[in-house]
């Protein structure tokens, strides 16, 4: 613009100096004059505009692409130096903003893989009572995927009516029965917030019935503990009294007194027994992990027990402690014989592995388990047996899980229990 004004200045300049020596002596030569400094001056004045109105139109559809969150666009730097500064500032707002959304969108697509891979169950919900958010555990617990969109209270009264009752608390433990009648406990909390300058009320519901089977199992374990060592201090002098008795009722030669201390004795030894079964649950250790083949280790059980293995490997490598994991499948394979006891046909053993888990299967040919039954079935000292402690599928839960595995229980669909573990290789 300064060059275009000093150009008219200058043409200006020209005509009155031709005007003064040359229009005097020759009218021609100044008409002519006249002329060539106006045709240059609307060349300059067209040239100009032209180069301002394509900075413009840069300009202008750099900013469309900026609106329509298009980050990528980059404008030609190929005019004047004058102007140059102005696209460059333009190209370096440019890339900074693209550079910002891009960290944005890694964050955002990072918080959203975060959100949906927990299991606390989100919801956020707007002042008009409306879901703008559900993660996956939400969509599981209700077990709906209508959930954005619809109003919260509707959503409640058809698919979680266990929580209906406490929308409107700010935190409440809430229990809820599943349909195979277990019953399950969260952790309820609502908080309050300002998203783009409108209320908005986020709801967690956190499941802690895992939490809370860990803890009564430890507050049993320490009741164990405690019992097992106030019995022993007591069956010890016992113990030696009743075969100091025996010794003198032998010498006397009176056999009511014989048959009292060994009665005695008997009942001491049965307590002793079944206080070291019931101390097992309390002594599950942090494994001692060692490089095995899981496949020897189980034909190392075949003379314990009848079953028949089947793998599609003979080498299954696996890092684990040997002795837990031999406890484990003895116990589990006393429970199938016994189950299997009307039955011909073995226990059944199948091991599958992918790249990072060994998986487990230890199918008996009993009657099965009743639903109610099955969802009590790892607690500490439930038993169906008559002559059950109700600490055995305990003891392989606490083994699994000290080895970072997974256990359960199901009903085969053609007979039969079969339990299923898996395994981390390391």
């Amino acid at each position: 613009m300064a060059k275009f004004i000093l150009m008219l200045l200058l043409s200006h300049v020209a005509i009155w100096a031709s005007f003064y020596w040359i229009f005097p002596t020759n009218p021609v030569y100044f008409y002519i004059s006249c002329i060539l400094v106006m045709a240059a001056v609307i060349y300059l004045a067209v040239y100009t505009y032209r180069k301002q109105e394509r900075l413009q139109v840069l300009i202008y559809d750099g900013l469309l692409s900026l609106q329509d969150n298009d980050f990528s666009i980059s404008l030609p730097e190929d005019i004047e130096a004058k102007n140059l500064h102005i696209l460059q500032l333009f190209n370096e707002v440019a890339d900074k903003l693209r550079v910002e959304r891009q960290s944005l969108y890694q964050r955002e697509l990072m918080l959203d893989k975060v959100v949906n891979a927990s299991n606390v169950v989100t919801l956020l919900v707007n002042h008009r009572n409306t879901i703008v958010f559900a993660n996956l555990a939400a969509k599981q617990l209700f077990d709906t995927t209508d959930l954005i969109g619809n109003d919260l209270t509707h959503m409640l009264q058809h698919h979680g009516e266990f929580l209906l009752q406490h929308v409107s608390t700010e935190h409440a433990i809430v229990q809820k029965n599943s349909e195979s009648g277990e019953e399950q406990s969260f952790h309820f909390s609502q908080h309050r917030l300002k998203l783009h300058g409108v209320n908005h009320r986020l709801y967690l519901v956190k499941p802690i019935t895992e939490a809370l089977y860990r803890q009564e199992l430890q507050t049993w374990k320490k009741v164990i503990r405690v019992i097992n060592h106030e019995l022993n201090n007591s069956i010890a002098p016992i113990s030696s009294m009743c075969h100091s008795g025996l010794m003198l009722a032998e010498k006397h030669q009176d056999p009511r007194l014989s048959m009292i201390f060994d009665t005695v004795s008997t009942r001491i030894s049965k307590l002793s027994d079944f206080i070291t079964s019931y101390s097992q649950l309390a002594k599950i250790s942090t494994p001692q992990k060692t490089p095995l083949n899981l496949i020897q280790c189980l034909e190392g059980l075949k003379n314990l027990y009848d079953f028949s293995l089947h793998s599609e490997n003979n080498v299954v490598s696996i890092q684990a402690d040997i002795s837990q994991l031999e406890q484990l499948f003895i116990n589990l394979l006393k429970n199938a014989q016994q189950a299997s006891e009307q039955s011909e046909q073995p226990v059944q053993i199948q091991v599958n592995e992918d790249l990072e888990n060994v998986y487990i299967k230890v199918r008996d040919f009993g009657p099965g388990m009743p639903e109610k039954v099955m969802t009590q079935a790892f607690l500490p000292y439930f038993s169906t047996k008559e002559n059950g402690s109700g600490v055995g599928l305990t003891i392989c839960r606490d083994i699994v899980e000290v080895h970072k595995g997974n256990i359960q229980l199901a009903n085969h669909y053609q007979g039969g229990l079969v339990v299923s573990i898996s395994l981390p290789k390391v």
